[in-house]
């Protein structure tokens, strides 16, 4: 009995394992759980030639059957599935993208407010739908990269658009729909109690170098921009649709996809073309590469002709870098660079088409390239389940700092191997050894002690052992026998998660499928007294619904173990494996669900409990650490007085950091959502749920900018760093060392829960110097180079403008409005940490404490719209309210249904601003003092 239950011991812990640390493996080895279970809690004594054949013909026989009906029956590969997933995606991403681009044109155009701020709620709902839609065509792909494939072409030669076409896509998209949110942040809607401007002298309301955003200024550019753009904006619209188009034809026609899927209010299936000429490909494709390049020109053109226009009061429009221009370059740069992706795209399947035309139409056999690794660490077997990743510390991620005390270090441990050499050689041999073993151990020590899995294994180790250790006990493993006692330990191993909350959620499912399932297996048995095609018509019947759940729905094991709790129950009482009635059996298989359940309950709450919201924290603080390598990689050269171009090795560096930085706010989203079904003592969760929530969004935020940044610098350069670089590298440096010090002062605060200093250096302020100095040298370049004559002084405007408006400088503008961005969510970071753990603040002479119930209570009350109807006879109905910001001032008259589901965070931002302007305007509005 000891040995059978040492060979329990060694096999729950490899089981637990490599459950954990690779979760591709988790069939393999629940697979080798099972026999082991029944074959080590049983009552004999050796094995026999029988027991292999209990085990393995049942399987090979289902493993035959699957494969004879999907093969030959309902053949069904992975090729098909793959263009399904990726003409859907590019119809999702090309509806976002012409909403977006409508969109900031109808801000532009002072279209309806209410309209505007709904659809800009659609929109911002739509990246988090639009984000999923990638990540299941690119899980797609995965899987199909590791399947067989009877088609024309292999699924790998589709990888350009589905994988790297679609999300650089994406990537543009999201970026024009965070135009159209900062957009409305600057814009926001005119307040109806403000003084009438226009009565006033215009040169008071010209831009100041200290003021962060002119609305004025922006209206003027945006309006000029349409008027001058209007015909190629549509041509490219027009262009780029038809091109998305195009490529999903062209995919479904190589893959032989049987109709193309739709997205709209009358989707539909349209059938896929019988074929498609090159020579319309090759139209196409000129016609968007002309509209591109048209575009680009007009785009440029219309900014410049705007320069040198004046306005209707004769007021001169700044054109310099600043906020303005940011936006508006942000839209022009990212609608361009969409559309030269899509462009690629375009050609990909031109190629895609020629390869099927060269190959005949011939479909053949496509193995899989399978990589052992990418494979194993590919996705989970398991939906419900989380990979927790190993424990992550800020100090693990110091960055070149890191390495460089490591070179440090190695440099001093050189010296001192050099200095000690004579007194190594003397050494006895058996000491050194010594020393190398205990070196040795402390390393597997310390592996172990913050090894997730290990822990894991541990815990699923122990919680086996205490619902089968009556097995190993010579009086008692008949009994264990009879009463089916196997069943709990096989139940604690299918409910058994890595998470608390995970848990006691398929607990409740399980449980819930095992009596539906003991209900139904029941009266099978006893509809005609255990008659053989009874049981099977009814058991057949019962198998419809429970694949539906367990294939069509999120709740994959209710239908599972609602299946095998109906066979067990009534094939079991049929074969009389053991003695017992059908409702012995019944109740045998509900207890020891419960059994099993409760066990695996009791021990991830008491040993080593595994909380979501302790993981949700720690991998939000991972995001953070990865951003702010993606920031380092951005302020690369800060300390450089020379001229910089970005390297290759620097783009891949932030493309690692990136990746790291979504996977993290992915996974903390998924935790989130697991925060709700785990007990917590201290109350609800929910309070800080939304918090977290808020601070996810402002994470994602900031991903999503600088990634934009990134690819405007990559694709077109920037002339800040190559050009004036050591003219500026000290504001650069500044802006980067207060974003860098805000992120970990952020970082400590959630790990921790240290309240945050009542100092922090303003970005915002840091960034405004750099773009001041931006402007002051372009001004005296400009004034050099007109030096040379009075008559060139007419044309100075002009000449500044086309010197500003260059490719690379117009990347440099929508980079830093992604960067001023940036700023903006990074100070609603702050305040969120500031609701979860306070701040070293005194107010009223008592220390500034964690708000976040307060908080929740402002966010419940801007929801309620607390409106102020007005006295005007033709004002709107009660439908209409005007909303108030934070400070009181009103923002315009917006339905309450339109604002409905609007970020709290955007909303705040916005509302920031308009107290900004107004202020702004309060102040350029009052007479001076005059001295008496």
């Amino acid at each position: 009995m000891g040995i059978k239950a040492v060979f329990l011991v060694i096999a729950s812990f490899i089981h637990g394992y490599v459950r954990l640390s690779t979760p591709r493996l988790f069939l393999m080895v629940l697979l080798m759980i099972i026999p082991v279970l029944i074959g080590l809690t049983s009552t004999a004594i050796y094995v026999s030639h029988m027991f292999p054949i209990q085990f393995f013909y049942p399987i090979l026989t289902a493993v035959a059957i699957m494969l004879l009906v999907n093969v030959a029956v309902f053949p069904e590969f992975g090729s098909t599935q793959l263009c399904m997933a990726t003409i859907e995606t590019l119809q999702e991403v090309q509806k976002v993208q012409k909403s977006a681009a409508e969109l900031f044109i109808a801000f532009s155009v002072g279209k309806d407010p209410e309209e505007c701020v709904s659809n800009l709620r659609d929109l911002t709902k739509s990246k988090a739908e639009l984000r999923s839609k990638v990540e299941a065509c690119k899980a797609v792909y995965t899987e199909c990269s590791f399947e067989l494939a009877y088609s024309v072409l292999a699924p790998r030669e589709l990888k350009p658009i589905s994988g790297k076409g679609i999300k650089n896509l994406m990537g543009k998209t999201l970026n024009l729909v965070g135009a159209c949110e900062s957009v409305y942040a600057l814009l926001g809607i005119e307040p109806k109690n403000l003084v009438d401007l226009k009565k006033l002298d215009v040169d008071r309301l010209k831009p100041r170098r200290e003021e962060l955003g002119d609305e004025e200024l922006l209206k003027g550019l945006l309006k000029r921009q349409v008027e001058l753009v209007e015909v190629p904006l549509t041509q490219l619209q027009s262009a780029t649709s038809r091109a998305l188009d195009i490529v999903s034809a062209c995919v479904a026609f190589a893959y032989d996809t049987p109709s193309i899927p739709t997205i709209g209010k009358s989707a539909s299936r349209a059938r896929r073309p019988n074929g498609i000429l090159l020579q319309e490909i090759d139209i196409h494709i000129e016609w968007l590469d002309a509209a591109i390049t048209e575009f680009g020109n007009t785009s440029t053109a219309a900014l410049e002709i705007a320069a040198a226009l004046q306005g209707p009061q004769d007021v001169d429009v700044d054109l310099m870098p600043r906020e303005e221009v940011f936006l508006i370059s942000s839209f022009v740069m990212n609608l361009r660079h969409g559309a030269s992706h899509t462009l690629d795209m375009l050609r990909h399947s031109r190629v895609l088409v020629e390869e099927r035309a060269n190959r005949k139409g011939r479909k053949s056999l496509h193995f899989p390239r399978i990589k052992m690794r990418k494979w194993l660490f590919s996705s989970t077997e398991e939906s419900d389940t989380l990979r927790i990743s190993e424990r992550e510390t800020f100090a693990r991620d110091l960055g070149n700092d890191h390495e460089s005390s490591n070179s440090f270090n190695d440099k001093n441990r050189t010296s001192r191997l050099s200095r000690d050499r004579k007194t190594r050689i003397t050494r006895p041999k058996l000491s050194q050894r010594w020393r190398k073993f205990r070196w040795m151990m402390g390393k597997c020590l310390d592996w172990m002690a913050h090894s997730d899995s290990i822990i894991y294994a541990l815990k699923f180790t122990l919680g086996v052992m205490l619902v089968a250790w009556p097995a190993f006990v010579s009086n008692w493993v008949q009994w264990y026998t009879l009463i089916r006692g196997v069943w709990a330990p096989l139940i604690f191993v299918l409910v058994f998660e890595n998470a608390v909350g995970s848990t006691i959620w398929i607990f409740f499912l399980r449980t819930v499928g095992t009596i539906v399932g003991s209900v139904w297996g029941y009266v099978a048995y006893q509809s005609r007294h255990g008659n053989e095609f009874t049981i099977a018509v009814i058991l057949m019947l019962g198998t419809i619904p429970n694949y539906y759940v367990q294939l069509g729905t999120k709740y994959q094991k209710a239908g599972m173990v609602c299946t095998i709790s109906m066979c067990v129950v009534a094939l079991s009482t049929h074969l009389q494996t053991v003695p017992g009635t059908s409702e012995e059996n019944f109740y045998k298989r509900v207890i020891t669900m419960l059994i099993g359940g409760i066990v695996a309950t009791l021990v991830q709450l008491v040993l080593f409990p595994v909380k979501a919201r302790v993981h949700l924290k720690e991998f939000l603080a991972s995001a953070i650490v990865q951003i702010n390598k993606m920031e380092s990689c951005i302020a690369s050269g800060i300390d450089d007085t020379r001229n910089i171009v970005s390297s290759p090795a620097l783009f891949k560096r932030f493309g690692v950091a990136s990746k790291k930085a979504s996977t993290s706010l992915s996974t903390a989203e998924a935790f989130l959502e697991f925060t709700k079904q785990e007990p917590r003592l201290k109350g609800s969760f929910a309070g800080h749920a939304i918090v977290y929530k808020e601070i996810i969004f402002v994470l994602r935020q900031i991903v999503d900018r600088m990634e934009n940044m990134v690819q405007l610098r990559q694709t077109y350069g920037s002339a800040v760093l190559e050009q004036y670089n050591s003219r500026v590298y000290n504001y650069r440096r500044n802006v980067a060392a207060t974003i860098t010090l805000t992120l970990c002062v952020v970082h400590e605060a959630l790990t921790t829960k240290l309240a945050l200093p009542q100092f922090l250096p303003s970005a915002r302020l840091a960034h405004l110097r750099m773009v001041l100095r931006v402007r002051q040298i372009l001004l005296e370049e400009n004034t050099i180079s007109n030096l040379g004559g009075i008559d060139a002084r007419a044309d100075s405007r002009a000449l500044a403008a086309r010197h500003t408006l260059r490719l690379k400088l117009l990347s440099w503008n929508a980079s830093s409005a992604a960067l001023e961005e940036c700023i903006e969510y990074l100070e609603e970071l702050v305040d969120l940490a500031k609701a979860l753990v306070g701040a070293n603040e005194f107010r009223s002479g008592i220390l500034n404490r964690p708000n976040y119930k307060e908080y929740i209570e402002q966010i419940r009350s801007r929801r309620d719209f607390t409106a102020r109807v007005s006295t005007d006879p033709d004002a709107p109905s009660q439908d209409t309210a005007e909303t108030v910001t934070a400070s009181g001032f009103s923002i315009g008259r917006v339905s309450n249904q339109a604002l409905e589901g609007m970020p709290d965070s955007l909303t705040r931002i916005q509302s920031r601003r308009m107290e900004a302007k107004m202020e702004r305007r309060r102040t350029s509005v009052m007479p001076p003092h005059s001295d008496t």
